[in-house]
């Protein structure tokens, strides 16, 4: 699919700079009818998805429907169930000092906007960030990842038989066409792809002073207690880690195992990855690809580093480059230098790091930068909360993993390296949103009381508001 020109984008930002007000004075029933034709329409185009993701990434028909379809109708369904509520004026509560004073939050949209998500996902990502910031009334350019083009093709026509571009528009385009969109104004920007790109998005949204939403990396720790259903875990990270080939941005990046797991844990992975996909996962239905040559490539150089400094591979470890085929790789030993340890994965190697002590795995976690999700899997609660009050993250999951995301009253985000800002839900509808204060004061203003010229009257009505609070 061609790249959109230069010229055509700025056409688009000027369309949309001119209707912005327009789709800010949108009704609630406007919105929530946007919201479900999108969501009609994306119903009527399963099929076509499934046929584009494997397009783009050999993704069985299954893993689409769970991890870019079933989330994307969950997260439509409840935006239209629930805008109204959330658009509605939130009142606070009052306050001794000035008690006749209505307080109450408006929402309204912050006005242009500006998406650009990545590869990995490439229909869920786009379209339930882009369903925010419909729900919160704003013109949008979604810029799409040049690494799909089937999806792309796909959601652009999608976007473009449902909404005019002066409301929705998608650009498609690599670095050119994404430098100069970070060089035109909007009122938001929403970013989901890497720390690097993370740090020149901001520092372009800082020229212009624009609101960011950062949805970043980082390696996720999956950490298990002594007493656990050792089984059960195994399974549940072998779907949580190469659930799309390893390329999704809350999958577990390395794992933290007592040591005295060590024999037991291997035997396990072993077991349960040939039961997942079979002794050669080439031939197996359920596993995805690598995207591309160029991350294929950069997994196979850590890969190939960590052996040659002494790591062990558990299970797997076979490539195809051909296919951008990594085999769901288990590691251990792995040095602390290697991009695997240093470095998000981002793909289907799982190292496995062991602890003696509890403080030795929450001394490792806190030597890395903050991570965008921590999983615990402990029958202790003392242990969870332990890991918990002594670690940070954007999310974390205990004797789980990754469902977290798709809790519609739960946020989704990341802090410092791994993100700013937060999505998915009633908090995407407000990350598009700006809550503007409200104080409706009748009767008389409270500023009377400290008007001009400050007399002794004025020190005792200080003295008095000291005493209510």
């Amino acid at each position: 699919m061609a790249y959109t020109t230069l010229s055509e984008i700025d056409k688009i930002y000027r369309s949309q700079v001119q209707n912005k007000s327009a789709i800010k004075h949108s009704t609630p029933e406007k919105r929530i009818g946007w919201i479900k034709a999108l969501l009609r329409r994306i119903n009527s185009e399963e099929k076509a998805i499934e046929k584009a993701l494997y397009q783009d990434f050999h993704k069985s028909g299954i893993e689409t429907t769970i991890t870019e379809v079933l989330s994307v109708q969950m997260e439509l369904k409840h935006i239209a169930k629930h805008l109204k509520s959330w658009m509605r004026d939130k009142r606070v509560g009052r306050s001794l000092m000035m008690p006749n004073v209505n307080g109450y939050l408006h929402h309204e949209s912050k006005g242009n906007a500006l998406i650009i998500t990545p590869w990995n996902y490439p229909f869920q990502l786009p379209i339930v960030h882009l369903a925010s910031a419909i729900a919160a009334g704003n013109t949008i350019i979604l810029k799409l990842s040049e690494f799909s083009p089937y999806s792309n093709q796909l959601i652009s026509k999608i976007i473009s038989d449902l909404f005019p571009k002066d409301h929705i528009a998608v650009v498609e385009g690599a670095v050119e066409e994404t430098t100069h969109l970070l060089g035109l104004k909007f009122d938001h920007i929403h970013f989901t792809g890497s720390p690097k790109v993370g740090k020149i998005v901001m520092e372009a949204a800082s020229k212009n002073l624009t609101d960011i939403t950062l949805e970043l990396g980082g390696k996720s720790p999956a950490v298990i207690d002594k007493n656990v259903n050792l089984k059960q875990v195994v399974k549940n990270l072998i779907w949580a880690k190469f659930v799309n080939a390893g390329q999704t941005c809350i999958a577990p990046d390395y794992i933290l195992a007592h040591r005295h797991q060590k024999h037991q844990i291997e035997e396990l992975f072993r077991k349960e990855l040939e039961e997942a996909f079979g002794s050669d996962p080439l031939n197996s239905p359920d596993y995805a690809r690598i995207i591309n040559e160029s991350q294929f490539e950069r997994l196979k150089e850590g890969l190939e580093s960590a052996k040659n400094l002494g790591a062990v591979i558990i299970s797997g470890g076979r490539l195809d480059a051909k296919l951008n085929y990594i085999e769901p790789t288990v590691i251990t030993n792995v040095a602390a230098t290697n991009p695997l340890m240093t470095d998000e994965i981002f793909g289907p190697i799982l190292p496995i790091v062991y602890y003696s002590q509890n403080q030795e795995a929450i001394d490792f976690i806190n030597s890395k930068e903050k991570p965008l999700a921590l999983y615990i899997f402990s029958k202790d609660s003392n242990f969870s909360k332990h890991i918990i009050r002594h670690t940070s993250a954007g999310s974390t999951c205990i004797n789980d993993a990754m469902i977290q995301i798709m809790h519609p009253n739960l946020p989704f985000g990341g802090i410092n390296n791994s993100g700013i800002g937060q999505s998915m839900g009633k908090f995407g509808f407000k990350s598009f949103s700006h809550e503007r204060a409200v104080a409706d004061v009748k009767i008389m203003p409270v500023s009377s009381m400290f008007w001009f010229p400050y007399t002794e009257k004025t020190n005792k009505m200080i003295q008095w508001i000291r005493r209510l609070f």
